[in-house]
């Protein structure tokens, strides 16, 4: 890969076997990381997990602290969680504080964030592979967008679909075909920058 760092993945259309395979596979690495879907979030009891990123939120805050206890498994006693949130999601903070889950709030400025932004454009566009799993990435992240249940914090119409286009590696957008009620998905001009939260999680008895 491109970080030079073991890269898992565990989602929901893989066979029992495969994610059984992979569980193995990552929790036996001195160092890694694993992206899953939210078919990790319950019943893995990975040791010594550092760090917990959720860059899609969940539908639920129940559902954000079993997301989040992954780090309270096996020998560590705590771990870091990072939740990352666009501009018109942040309803969703008022309601994990309703759970008295511990949030702080950090707003990075755009002039001290690395722009890498054209050499990813440029890799997208020469890396085959990377081309075409960016379409399939982009059009999926929409799909699961426009399934949210809570529609007045994750509404899909609310999208600026540009600039998701651009942070994907893309000029143009994808086709993407979405059934929501015959609404059309429109760009609203909103920021793009998302906004970080980070909890720290103690061991808890299972």
């Amino acid at each position: 890969n491109y970080i030079d760092v073991p890269v898992f993945d565990i989602h929901g259309k893989q066979k029992q076997s495969k994610r059984t395979s992979t569980f193995i596979q990552f929790t036996a690495a001195k160092s890694g990381v694993l992206l899953c879907t939210d078919v990790a979030a319950r019943g893995l009891d990975i040791p010594a997990v550092d760090w917990i990123v959720q860059y899609d939120p969940p539908d639920d805050p129940k559902e954000y602290i079993h997301r989040v206890g992954r780090t309270a498994r096996g020998s560590n006693t705590k771990g870091q969680a990072v939740l990352m949130l666009l501009e018109e999601e942040l309803a969703l903070v008022h309601y994990l504080k309703t759970l008295n889950i511990p949030i702080t709030e950090f707003d990075f400025k755009k002039a001290k964030i690395c722009n890498i932004q054209d050499q990813l454009t440029k890799l997208i566009e020469t890396n085959y592979h990377l081309h075409t799993s960016g379409k399939l990435a982009f059009k999926s992240y929409l799909q699961a967008y426009s399934s949210h249940a809570n529609k007045n914090i994750f509404d899909v119409n609310k999208l600026d679909i540009s600039k998701l286009c651009i942070s994907f590696g893309f000029i143009t957008p994808p086709a993407v075909n979405l059934d929501i009620s015959a609404k059309r998905v429109r760009p609203l001009r909103v920021s793009k920058q998302k906004t970080m939260h980070r909890s720290t999680n103690q061991k808890r008895d299972s």
